[in-house]
């Protein structure tokens, strides 16, 4: 009977126990914030807290707000590794103040990232979930891809803890899609070794043991293995969930034999991988030595105060003595993970405990039954509860998302609204500013023709004045000065019957002199009477502007034959007239040039007329010399002439075209 008891119990326990899961795996880490100060020593020190609370005192003591915040933001983070709670509570706050003062999000994103870690090691993980977020928020407004998807992690693992297995997926997957563009090795690993604890979790075997190998890959590119015992250690402990213990020591082993030195390089891991190797023997039936690697794995977690690891630890011995039919060991060792479990609030070994006492204290068996459904319902309020707030507070991500996105494509059409009336108000600004200087000149190109055609109109009657003059002038000369001439002539031929000869000399000297005076007289007259053009006089004009420009610019007019102006319409020389006038004002205005030529040549029916000068040249697009060109081109087109300007560092030619 008693034999048949005891084959009951372990046949419970063993199944009671698959359900508790007491696995002693190794956890994804939360990701760390990078220090501010990269000198940072996080190692505690006897004079540490002196030396932190004197930078406190020089930080208060700055003035200038930057590198106050700067301070602070190392401080918070410094206090947080000194484990001084009062004094991180304290800066963590004030530099966020300053940090939100200044507008400066990274460092605000920061001190929420250390006040989560805070939260989290104090095992306050709804707080650690929800200062994660806020953190994670003002990362991803800031396309931050490498923090936004490393405290996404953070946020899985968190749910992962409370056992919102689910969500923790979503979450890791999400911090995955970020983080994978970036080649984050190290971190892809910690993802996919959250993945592989979950589906553990759920029982999906062959999904962890992917996750776990997906693992694997990534530290073997970072380069990072020292992670590999750890990974082994997990994949061990999946196969031990299927039952497959034989391959669950062998990933054991693997792991125990990667370091030679592991004990005292890894006492933690080497305790946890001991302990795991011992318990799937147990399950094999194989406890030659087994008690001794219980014994062992238990001293070095007691040495190090591994609280979690004690309590598993002690549950395996056990399971052990229970075996072996040491009931009363067994018991002892069940109530002294019990006693751990609960001092160390760890709630998943106090269930374990309550559960194999309850089946192997048959006297307490109801009481033990009764304390363990009491704690399992409390957990399980517990965690809904923290899930239901984990899920508030993605809802209230994703509304304010919704929100942020509806107010962005708002603010989106307002700025195009804005810009479009700005834009029409500008067009239509240009376009009226236009019409106005079209008008102005239009009136300015008719003015300026007025003045001319009232130039020509001058200068005819003044040549047609100068003609009547000349007329009189010659007819002055030809009739009265040349008739009396003539008739002194006569006279003094008259006086050649003196025969002396002396008077007949002077008779002929008098004469030639008339004579001469006579032809001279002639011939001025035959000029003032010649044809004159009774027109303006298009070279004088020239030369008369050309004339009047500043001191220290040689201005030279070369018209190599003449030129017959009359036959030239007006318009011709109006338009030519002011290119000329414009060229000569630009050079004078842009070029710093010290000589011009202007050359006007007359080549078949072809009107050329080049402005040369030895300045510096001109850009074409400034704003007060396109003007003047756009008048030059202008009255080229008027013209159906051809204008062409080049422009260097040597000096600029336009030339003009025109047919007449």
């Amino acid at each position: 009977m008693k034999s048949y008891l005891v084959i009951l119990a372990v046949v419970l326990l063993g199944f009671f126990s698959s359900c508790t899961k007491k696995d002693d795996k190794n956890e994804t880490i939360l990701v760390k914030k990078n220090p501010l100060s990269k000198t940072e020593n996080t190692e505690s020190r006897p004079d540490q807290k002196n030396d932190l609370n004197k930078a406190y005192q020089t930080a208060i003591r700055e003035d200038k707000d930057s590198l106050k915040n700067k301070m602070f933001l190392d401080l918070s983070f410094r206090y947080l590794k000194s484990k001084d709670s009062i004094m991180f509570l304290k800066v963590n706050k004030q530099a966020r103040d300053i940090a939100i003062s200044l507008k400066d999000s990274i460092g605000t994103a920061g001190t929420y990232w250390d006040l989560a870690q805070f939260y989290h090691t104090n095992n306050r993980e709804d707080s650690a979930y929800y200062y994660y977020d806020k953190a994670h928020k003002i990362y991803e407004g800031l396309d931050d891809d490498l923090n936004s998807g490393s405290l996404l992690l953070n946020m899985a693992i968190i749910q992962k803890n409370i056992r919102d297995y689910t969500g923790s997926e979503v979450t890791t997957t999400n911090a995955i899609t970020l983080l994978k563009p970036l080649d984050k090795f190290k971190l892809l690993y910690q993802a996919n070794n959250n993945l592989g604890i979950v589906s553990n979790e759920l029982e999906e075997y062959d999904k962890a043991i992917f996750y776990y190998e997906k693992g694997i890959e990534y530290i073997q590119k970072s380069r990072a293995n020292r992670y590999l015992p750890s990974i082994w250690n997990n994949l061990g402990l999946v196969y031990h969930n299927q039952g497959n213990y034989t391959k669950a020591i062998e990933y054991f082993r693997k792991a125990l034999s990667f370091d030679e030195n592991i004990e005292n390089s890894d006492p933690k891991l080497y305790a946890m991988l001991i302990d795991n190797e011992a318990n799937a023997k147990l399950h094999l039936g194989d406890t030659m030595g087994i008690y001794k690697q219980f014994v062992k794995a238990l001293q070095i977690r007691k040495d190090i105060d591994l609280q979690a690891g004690i309590s598993v630890n002690q549950l395996h011995l056990a399971d052990y003595f229970l075996q072996r039919g040491d009931t009363a060991k067994a018991i002892n060792y069940a109530l002294a993970a019990k006693k751990v479990a609960r001092n160390s609030q760890n709630t998943r070994d106090l269930l374990a405990s309550l559960s194999f006492l309850s089946l192997v204290v048959k006297d307490s068996a109801l009481v033990y039954t009764k304390r363990y459904i009491a704690i399992n319902d409390s957990l399980q309020k517990r965690e809904r509860a923290v899930r239901n707030k984990f899920a508030r507070i993605r809802f209230e991500t994703n509304e304010y998302i919704s929100e942020t996105e509806r107010l962005n494509k708002q603010m989106i059409r307002i700025s195009i609204i804005s810009l479009t009336v700005f834009l029409i108000f500008v067009l239509l600004y240009i376009i009226n500013d236009q019409r106005s200087k079209n008008k102005l000149i239009s009136q300015k190109q008719k003015a300026g023709q007025e003045i001319y055609n009232l130039v020509l109109s001058q200068q005819k009657i003044i040549e047609e004045e100068r003609e009547r003059e000349k007329q009189r002038i010659s007819r002055e000369l030809h009739d009265g000065i040349l008739g009396s001439l003539f008739g002194l002539r006569i006279s003094l031929d008259s006086l050649n019957d003196d025969d002396d000869k002396e008077s007949k000399q002077k008779r002929v000297e008098y004469i030639r002199e008339i004579q001469k005076i006579a032809e001279e007289i002639r011939l001025i007259s035959h000029q003032l009477n010649k044809d004159s053009q009774i027109d303006v006089d298009f070279t004088l004009l020239l030369e008369q502007f050309l004339s009047k420009q500043p001191e220290g610019i040689n201005v030279q007019l070369k018209i190599p034959h003449p030129i017959d102006w009359e036959s030239i319409e007006d318009n011709i020389k109006i338009n030519s007239y002011r290119i000329i006038q414009e060229a000569i004002a630009n050079t004078i205005r842009h070029s710093q040039a010290t000589k011009v030529e202007v050359g006007i040549n007359k080549l078949k029916n072809r009107l050329i007329i080049e402005i040369r000068d030895n300045g510096k040249g001109f850009d074409p697009d400034h704003s007060s010399v396109g003007i003047g060109l756009k008048n030059m081109k202008n009255r080229s087109r008027t013209m159906k002439g051809k204008l062409s300007i080049t422009t260097s560092s040597e000096g600029t030619l336009i030339k003009l075209v025109v047919k007449i």
